[in-house]
Parts: structure tokens; C-alpha cells; sequence
């Protein structure tokens, strides 16, 4: 891709230096030939001063979508570097291998989306994604802490292999989430909370609730005043979404179990101006279990979901809007898969608030 301006912008730059950092510091310290030889194909050679332009923001050159997918690929296990480098291939993967390979995928291909946006100059209070503020400030990802018998021996603090956010729930949520954001939204501040321990100033915050207690833990410093018709009681109590419908009474939405398993869980996500600090977001990601969280989380992260779920949702509920949407979360071999929510029989239920609705 062509420069179409002078000076690179912080997502082009953070993107360069992520491939650089792959190169030089991932397993083994590469040259650029040899990155280029393990990257290459027949019909598709890659040559070191193509690479040495992706690592350069100034150049204007980002690399292509397959070619981020080929990083991922090759930089997803050590195995890759063990006599000689080679890619393996995705069927010789293991499970931990495939799933870092998607993660890798994940975050590169979310740097590019960001960076190719703000090469091809959008405005700057129009959003690219679910998970892009554009107005640059802080935004806060909330999880609710996990009641003290549930919690891993790493939580505390006297702990020798201590780990600061383990006593959080949802954590493979968060961590999606996160890396969206983090790839959205390059210039802002992220922080990372416990339901817990809001402060105000969190919650002024562009605000991301993670979680199905999270939204109950939060609630006080709402004051009720976030509109969404979802029951703020704890769902895993419930075993189902509640969802206070204002034309059909009160609703639940409830998860499938056959032969023992979890074969169908419920998740919503849901969006509108934070009550708290009306020029900043509220959204929240909640499900019965940690898969319909997920799944509604990468509703918007997934690279094969979130274009169209994207292009379904934001026409449909306008930036203005507050709105939420209850869909199914199919569970395949213990994971989530990421719902479709173009197809109506994945929506169980959508609200737009009518006060705010534009039109």
C-alpha cells in the first residue's frame, strides 16, 4: 500500500514494530532473508527488502492480510526454528500451538485493520469496530473478582509465583478484549480493574464490563440508570439471561446441557452512553458461563465474524443508540464458537431504546 501521508501513524508504527519484534526476539533472531525463505512459497517468493519495508512504518508498505496470517502461522510454536526455520503445518499443530497461532493472528491482523483505517483517513469521531473509541481517552475493562474458594494460589500477593490479575473472572474474555482494544484504539490508555475496586475516575472512563456478575457488581455506580432490559442478578445463579422485555414481561433465555455437556450457552452484548460520563461508552459482554461471554465478546474480535457482525449491527444501532442483543452461543469441544449475528436464529432477543434511537 502506498503512503498517503508523510508521517506514519502510531498504528502503521506499532504494527512495524510488532513484526520486527517477531523477527528479532520471538524464538530466535532471524535476518530478514531467512524470515523471508520461511514466509515464502512457490508461487509466492518474499523477498528481504519487502520485509524490511514492513518493519518501516515511513515506507507506506503494511503487509498483507494472508502474509499476517503466514507470522502467526510460523511464530506460533519454537517447534518452527528447530533445525533450520520452516513453517509447520496447521494440521501438525497441537491444540496450545493452533490456539497461540490464532491469538498471534488475532492481534496482527487487528494492527493492520487499525492501521490500513487511519492510512485511508476516516474521521476522527467515526468508528472503525465495536472496539474502536475514537476520541482517544481512557478506557477501563472491568471483571468481576472471584469469591475467595474459587480463587488459584497465584492470587495472593505472598504467593512466590504471584500473578496480579488471576483473582479476576472471565480472564479469557478479558484477554480477547483486551488485544482488540489494544489493537483499536493504539494511542489510549487501557486499564484493567476488579468490579471491586472502581474509583470514579474508572468509571468516567469509556467503561467495559466483562462478565455476567460483573454487571451486578458494577450496578452501584450506575444508579440504575443504564437502561438495557437485562435483570442485573447474578445469570449463573439464574442458569438464564433475564431479560425484562417491556412488550412480553419478564423473560429467560436459559443454557443447553445434553449427556452432561454444555452444548448451547446464552450471551448478550450491549452498548450505550455511560450514564457516569455522557461522552464516553458503557459496554458490557455477559453470558450465563464463561462461553456465552466469550462468545459475545468475539462477536466483534473473531476475523471471520466481526466484519459481518459489524456491518449487521452498527447500521442497525447508530452510534447514538443505547441497545443490546441476547444470542446463542453454540459450544463445540468445550469452546465457544463465535455466533453469527446476521442469521436470525442466533438473535434471541434485541432492544433498541426508543429515546435514543436514531432516525
Amino acid at each position: 500500500m502506498a503512503a498517503t501521508n508523510a508521517q506514519p501513524t502510531p498504528a502503521a508504527e506499532m504494527l512495524a514494530k510488532r513484526l520486527r519484534e517477531l523477527r528479532e526476539r520471538e524464538f530466535d533472531r532471524l535476518t530478514q532473508s531467512e524470515l523471508g525463505r520461511a514466509l515464502s512459497s512457490a508461487k509466492a517468493p518474499l523477498s528481504p527488502a519487502t520485509i524490511s519495508m514492513w518493519e518501516n512504518a515511513a515506507s507506506g508498505r503494511i503487509a498483507p492480510r494472508s502474509r499476517l496470517a503466514a507470522y502467526a502461522q510460523l511464530f506460533c510454536t519454537p517447534r518452527s526454528f528447530e533445525g533450520g526455520v520452516h513453517m509447520i503445518d496447521v494440521a501438525q499443530l497441537t491444540a496450545a500451538e493452533h490456539e497461540r497461532m490464532e491469538e498471534l493472528r488475532q492481534e496482527l491482523l487487528g494492527l493492520r485493520d487499525s492501521a490500513v483505517a487511519r492510512e485511508e483517513g476516516p474521521s476522527s469521531g467515526e468508528a472503525q469496530s465495536m472496539w474502536h473509541f475514537p476520541d482517544g481517552t481512557r478506557i477501563t475493562l472491568v471483571c468481576d473478582r472471584l469469591p475467595l474458594e474459587r480463587r488459584p494460589p497465584s492470587a495472593d500477593p505472598s504467593f512466590l509465583d504471584y500473578v496480579r490479575w488471576s483473582d479476576l473472572a472471565d480472564l479469557d474474555s478479558l484477554i480477547d478484549i483486551y488485544g482488540a482494544v489494544r489493537a483499536y484504539n493504539p494511542t489510549s490508555q487501557v486499564v484493567i480493574m476488579a468490579a471491586q475496586d472502581l474509583t470514579q475516575r474508572d468509571v468516567s472512563n469509556h467503561l467495559v464490563l466483562i462478565g455476567g456478575r460483573t454487571w451486578k457488581a458494577a450496578e452501584p455506580w450506575l444508579s440504575g440508570l443504564f437502561p438495557i432490559p437485562i435483570g442485573a442478578e447474578d445469570p449463573a445463579d439464574r442458569r438464564a439471561i433475564l431479560v425484562r422485555d417491556p412488550n412480553n414481561g419478564d423473560r429467560e433465555f436459559e443454557y443447553t446441557v445434553a449427556d452432561g455437556r454444555l452444548i448451547e450457552d446464552v450471551g448478550y452484548f450491549a452498548r450505550g452512553e455511560n450514564p457516569s460520563a455522557p461522552r464516553r461508552t458503557l459496554t458490557i459482554c455477559g453470558g450465563i458461563t464463561t462461553r456465552g461471554v466469550r462468545g459475545a465478546a468475539r462477536c466483534f474480535i473473531d476475523p471471520e465474524m466481526r466484519e459481518r457482525n459489524d456491518q449487521y449491527l452498527m447500521p442497525r444501532f447508530p452510534g447514538a443508540s443505547a441497545y443490546c442483543i441476547v444470542m446463542k452461543v453454540p459450544v463445540v469441544n468445550l469452546d465457544p464458537l463465535t455466533p453469527d449475528l446476521s442469521k436470525e436464529e442466533n438473535r434471541l432477543f434485541e432492544w433498541p431504546n426508543p429515546s435514543t434511537e436514531a432516525g
